[in-house]
């Protein structure tokens, strides 16, 4: 099965570089211009399934490269970024003289910002995502060794890496990349009903 990874476009915190979450903004001029590669890039390609972010910037980004998709998507809020809790919409040097902020930078999986969301949480959430398309018997149904399958996900950085490591046995989740409209590609092969992922790609 052929996995497509999209991130959405920038938006005004992006640029910022602001901490953006859960808090719901639309794409930026500059968002709109990012995709323009990945529009190019997907213009043609077959899905079976496309599973998106419900926040604006991803519905936005999937609209701008193939708004012929956008009927048939399916829209789920476990392709939401991580929640950053009170420190949504601040920058690095607002928050630099924060100790909790501090430990957090050095050790995210363990300290979790105020009203936020924790590491492991975050984890369950994706994989609990991934749990549900695995078993999508319409998608995922014993098949000769021919078998391959289109998918697309549009969705924010962590998310990506976060999938990624969690397909991709030995990968760590600073290493993937993941820049606005950025493209990637995932091969998962099935093997005792059990789906790895291999071949990990910049489209």
């Amino acid at each position: 099965m052929n996995l497509v990874l999209m991130r959405h476009g920038s938006t005004l915190w992006n640029e910022q570089k602001r901490y953006l979450g859960h808090t719901d903004l639309s794409l930026s001029p500059q968002g709109q211009e990012e995709l323009t590669s990945a529009y190019a890039k997907l213009t043609g390609m077959n899905f079976d399934r496309v599973y998106c972010s419900d926040l604006a910037r991803c519905r936005e980004s999937l609209n701008a490269v193939r708004p012929d998709l956008t009927a048939g998507a399916i829209y789920d809020s476990a392709l939401r970024e991580m929640d950053f809790g009170a420190w949504e919409g601040h920058t690095y040097d607002q928050l630099k003289d924060i100790a909790l902020y501090r430990q957090w930078l050095d050790d995210p999986q363990r300290v979790t910002p105020p009203q936020g969301e924790a590491w492991a949480s975050f984890e369950r959430r994706i994989a609990a995502f991934l749990g549900r398309i695995l078993q999508s018997p319409e998608i995922f149904q014993p098949a000769p060794p021919s078998f391959s399958k289109n998918v697309l996900v549009v969705a924010h950085g962590g998310v990506i890496r976060q999938i990624a490591t969690q397909l991709v046995s030995g990968l760590a989740f600073w290493e993937i990349e993941a820049g606005p409209g950025q493209l990637i590609g995932l091969t998962l092969r099935q093997r005792e009903e059990r789906w790895s992922g291999e071949e990990l790609r910049i489209l």
